[in-house]
């Protein structure tokens, strides 16, 4: 047992014994002790975390390839959002301000910043023509007409909320129509995350999923906890015009997680988080090379390839 000098010593700072004060008391080598146990405990755990860290990058995809990088401005540094417009241009949204904000990529710049809505948490966008439409993670979409030109805004509500966190918005050609996916729980159950649909012509959600994630498939073991749903946070989600596939991004532990057009899991890409710090923003240009944008300082967008997708 420790004499209360010592309890002292190492609990409270208003009471700190000097090193000669407790040799005189004859406590010297209880503090080496305890000395060398804290270094020795301190050893233990950046060990334990290097190697973690270490097993976590053996694990990450080569099949995700970056081929070209972007470095964004600080106005997009916390780039939630991202759709592909025209050759060269992606259309951008920021988690605070109701602002579109048009980058070129040519020449690695803001073109044009339009003006929606005021300050909020805004998560995903999609364009479908002369039309953006933009979440909120509260689930209110914002559609604003003629975007570009001369912006009309109106909202809309769905039945999710603040606490379903959405963060993933897609404008899906084959149906015309828009895909949501919470971050959190979905609307009928805590444990599967479900894809939503809302048809554009009477902007309405309907509550049952078109296809759930229940990660019960043995690629989601990667995820090393026992309810995986709990370290599923989808950012984005998109479909690939080549193939109809379904794409989802996850920015907590970065993944990509592919499916096929029936919605079944194909294979999970655990992502280089150096490359990947917080990946938000999916979106594919006419050509089918696929663009990741990331929040951070810088933010980045990346032209990424994947490998027999």
């Amino acid at each position: 047992m420790f004499s209360n000098e010592v309890l002292k010593f190492i609990g409270s700072p208003k009471h700190f014994l000097t090193f000669r004060k407790m040799k005189q008391m004859g406590h010297n080598k209880v503090v080496i002790l305890v000395t060398t146990g804290l270094l020795l405990l301190s050893g233990i755990f950046f060990y334990t975390i290097h190697e973690d860290a270490v097993e976590y990058r053996a694990g990450v995809s080569e099949d995700v390839i970056v081929e070209q990088t972007w470095e964004l401005p600080d106005a997009l540094k916390e780039v939630s959002g991202i759709a592909f417009l025209a050759p060269n241009k992606i259309a951008c949204i920021q988690d605070e301000k109701g602002t579109i904000f048009i980058y070129d990529l040519e020449s690695s710049s803001i073109e044009k910043e339009i003006e929606f809505a005021g300050s909020g948490d805004y998560e995903g966008i999609a364009l479908d023509g002369s039309t953006a439409y933009v979440l909120a993670a509260n689930g209110e979409i914002f559609r604003i007409q003629d975007f570009i030109n001369e912006p009309v805004t109106e909202a809309f509500r769905t039945s999710f909320t603040s606490e379903n966190d959405v963060e993933s918005l897609f404008f899906d050609t084959d149906g015309d129509r828009l895909l949501l996916m919470p971050k959190e729980k979905g609307l009928q159950s805590t444990e599967a995350k479900g894809i939503y649909v809302v048809d554009i012509k009477a902007m309405e959600m309907a509550d049952v999923p078109l296809l759930e994630l229940t990660f019960k498939e043995e690629m989601f073991n990667d995820l090393k906890e026992d309810n995986p749903s709990r370290s599923f946070y989808p950012s984005e989600i998109a479909r690939d015009p080549q193939t109809g596939n379904f794409i989802i991004l996850e920015a907590k532990k970065p993944h990509l997680l592919m499916l096929d057009s029936n919605g079944d899991p194909h294979i999970l890409h655990r992502l280089d988080p150096n490359l990947f710090p917080q990946p938000e923003g999916l979106t594919f240009d006419d050509a089918g090379n696929l663009y990741i944008s990331n929040e951070g300082n810088p933010a980045t967008i990346h032209r990424v390839k994947i490998k027999d997708k």
